[in-house]
């Protein structure tokens, strides 16, 4: 018997034909009203990026590494530890696989645990749930998954990847998108979690476009989640720079990662604005290359280093401020009373 499959607007005039109605709708309210009441803010899972109870998407090339980076983030949130540099707190944690065998995510999970040590003996609950096989559209998961979850009190929903449980929407249909974020947004309503997913980018070259718009498919996809980490690509191999897009907290700033089996890692010393292009275009000089056309052994004023950049890398005055600040910051130059130098180390 062939068994009909019906689109989300499809079923929602089902869902209405049988009689079901939406859950009421809050009271408006006044400017004081607002005031006295108590809406605290939820606690913050990873510093600085994502509260709980909100959405949050890693977005990257295809085989960047974002289902590593997931795994090694779910070990850091129910441990406690950095993440990215940055602070986790620590809460219970699932990670719901649609797309690795069991035996891989074993592999993986004892890989990043061994080079870890810091993560051992710490863990909150950390709970896996493999479904690889049983992707579906998550409107029709969604029950089952709320009434196996209700069973815990999760802080962080991992589900990867996204398109797993797109069932028959179209990534590039802003309308069928705000539906899929909308069962995303269901999820963390019922389970009170912060729900994390990950997206692939569009093909083509990713660096001429802006960090939000590289991801594949509808603009819903950059517009719903409350976080947004962009991965991509450095002109460096197995680097990546990591934009934020973040709506509830101010932005980070750019930094660089790299992978060194089986995690990554923070590369503070190369410089986020080295994206990898194609050849045909110029590509931004690494902090290495910029020490060595602007500074010297001696000490050089900040207008002669911004000179020698415009003449030597056609680089702006702002853009040699940035370079000078992090190479200072990262010890690979020297200053003092205005005038800079290199390092040795440099």
């Amino acid at each position: 018997m062939e068994i009909k499959e019906f689109s989300p607007i499809e079923q929602v005039d089902i869902a209405v034909a049988l009689g079901a109605l939406p859950p009421p709708l809050p009271e408006i309210i006044t400017l004081d009203q607002l005031e006295e009441m108590d809406f605290p803010t939820p606690p913050v899972i990873i510093e600085g990026v994502l509260h709980k109870g909100c959405k949050m998407i890693l977005g990257g090339t295809s085989k960047s590494n974002k289902s590593w980076s997931l795994l090694d983030l779910a070990l850091s949130v129910a441990t406690g530890q950095p993440w990215w540099g940055q602070a986790c707190t620590a809460l219970p944690v699932i990670y719901i696989n649609f797309e690795l065998p069991v035996w891989s995510i074993k592999n993986r999970m004892r890989a990043l645990r061994a080079t870890r040590l810091e993560c051992g003996g710490k863990e909150k609950p950390l709970h896996f749930w493999n479904l690889r096989g049983k992707n579906a559209d998550i409107t029709l998961l969604r029950p089952q998954l709320e009434e196996r979850l209700a069973k815990h009190h999760y802080g962080l929903i991992i589900l990867d990847p996204a398109y797993k449980v797109l069932g028959n929407r179209d990534e590039n249909a802003n309308g069928e998108i705000a539906d899929l974020m909308n069962e995303f947004e269901s999820l963390a309503q019922s389970s009170g979690a912060a729900i994390v997913v990950a997206h692939h980018f569009a093909k083509g070259d990713s660096s001429a476009k802006n960090a939000i718009d590289r991801m594949s498919g509808a603009g819903a996809w950059a517009r719903d989640p409350d976080s947004i980490l962009v991965l991509t690509p450095h002109e460096e191999p197995d680097c990546f720079t990591v934009t934020s897009i973040l709506r509830n907290l101010p932005q980070l700033p750019e930094f660089v990662v790299k992978w060194d089996y089986p995690m990554m890692h923070l590369a503070s010393d190369l410089n986020p604005e080295a994206l990898r292009r194609p050849q045909t275009k110029n590509k931004a000089c690494s902090d290495k290359e910029f020490a060595a056309a602007t500074l010297t052994d001696k000490p050089k004023t900040f207008a002669e280093v911004v000179k020698d950049a415009e003449t030597c890398l056609k680089l702006s005055r702002r853009t040699a401020a940035r370079y000078l600040n992090r190479l200072v910051a990262n010890g690979l130059a020297r200053s003092s009373s205005g005038a800079y130098w290199r390092a040795e180390a440099a």
